[in-house]
């Protein structure tokens, strides 16, 4: 139930903020001044949906029996999760503390930022989707689609906070770079692996 309405006026609160004319009146992300009380109310209402989702998710996940036909398909999803979950931390790591709370610290766009505008978002909505899928069960499921839901308003709203603090820069970085997974660099890194593995087996051919 704290999960429920938590992801109800998150959903509420982030839509409202987005489409106010008065947008700082709303705003409840990016981040609120520390000590305000809407900083107060959104970090409150979102820490308690990522532990619901986490509790509730893990709890049917220790409930998996062998008897159960889709065992080994929940605990692959559980371990993408987990997978998922590491590369979460790396992304804080990269960005830092202050720019992960929403304070201009620089704008980042080498390492895991040339993959995704916005890796810490992209990691967490394949954890939390991998994680709710590996439940099995309406409620942790429902749950983590509800806080994948605002994981991507989260950074939808965040777009023209860095385009007024970075401008151009940001500009042409979004262009290049998608919200979240980049694909096209992902296959750009795929062939270039494959045309560099290429000519040994070209130069055998040739020698033979």
């Amino acid at each position: 139930m704290a999960g429920a309405v938590s992801a109800s006026l998150l959903v509420a609160g982030l839509l409202a903020g987005m489409g106010a004319q008065n947008k700082d009146a709303w705003r409840i992300w990016p981040a609120p001044p520390a000590g305000s009380i809407k900083s107060f109310g959104f970090w409150t209402l979102f820490r308690t949906l990522n532990v619901a989702v986490l509790v509730l998710a893990t709890e049917r996940l220790v409930g998996l029996t062998t008897a159960d036909s889709l065992t080994f398909t929940r605990l692959g999803l559980a371990l993408v999760a987990i997978v998922a979950f590491a590369a979460y931390l790396y992304a804080l790591w990269a960005l830092g503390r202050k720019a992960t709370y929403c304070q201009a610290s620089g704008l980042t766009t080498d390492g895991i930022y040339r993959w995704s505008r916005n890796p810490q978002y992209a990691t967490a909505i394949l954890a939390f989707g991998a994680l709710g899928l590996a439940a099995w069960s309406w409620e942790p499921t429902a749950l983590a689609a509800a806080l994948i839901a605002v994981y991507t308003l989260m950074a939808i709203a965040e777009e023209p906070w860095l385009q007024a603090r970075y401008g151009r820069a940001y500009h042409v970085y979004r262009a290049e770079v998608p919200r979240f997974f980049n694909l096209r660099h992902a296959r750009h890194e795929l062939g270039a692996l494959i045309s560099r593995k290429a000519p040994p087996f070209a130069n055998r051919r040739e020698g033979k």
